[in-house]
């Protein structure tokens, strides 16, 4: 009776500490994240948490080189914007991408506005309500103040192709 007594005490110990283990890596998670809202550069992408997702998709992105030279000369007329989640895997992944097509067509992506975002798709003093978010990365893509077309969330096919059927349309 004494054995199991004590084996039956070492069990629920042993479930106790399982339990306050997950519940302190669950409680440390969120202040590990680094979340950024407002309106930010690439080189803020380039950094911290986002910016280890941002190397690896990057550098691991081959764009379709005939689609790139389709869109060489007609996304130069357009503006972009892009907003994204640093906490959303989506633009941990597209947006690198996204950044990689543009270097492949000599854009100037200083001219890319881009707007981070919290969980609730706001970007901190700024409003971008007007831009009717409802998933992220959002890739707005306009022609003479007017938006022409988004990419919402992942690419129907490429991002590269996607951008193009935009343009073309």
């Amino acid at each position: 009776m004494k054995t199991s007594f004590i084996i039956m005490t070492l069990l629920i110990s042993s479930m106790n500490l399982s339990v306050s283990a997950q519940t302190e890596a669950t409680q440390d998670s969120p202040a590990k994240e680094e979340i950024l809202t407002s309106k930010v550069t690439r080189s803020q992408l380039q950094t911290g948490d986002f910016g280890e997702y941002f190397k690896y998709n990057y550098t691991n992105y081959a764009p379709n080189r005939e689609i790139i030279n389709e869109l060489k000369n007609r996304i130069y007329g357009c503006d972009i914007i892009v907003v994204l989640g640093t906490w959303c895997s989506d633009s941990q992944r597209e947006v690198p991408r996204f950044y990689k097509i543009m270097d492949k067509l000599e854009y100037n992506t200083n001219t890319v506005k881009v707007f981070c975002v919290d969980r609730n798709k706001t970007a901190g003093d700024i409003d971008i309500s007007n831009l009717n978010i409802e998933r992220i990365p959002t890739f707005i893509i306009l022609k003479n103040g007017t938006e022409i077309g988004r990419i919402v969330e992942s690419p129907d096919y490429t991002l590269e192709k996607d951008l193009l059927e935009i343009i073309n349309n």
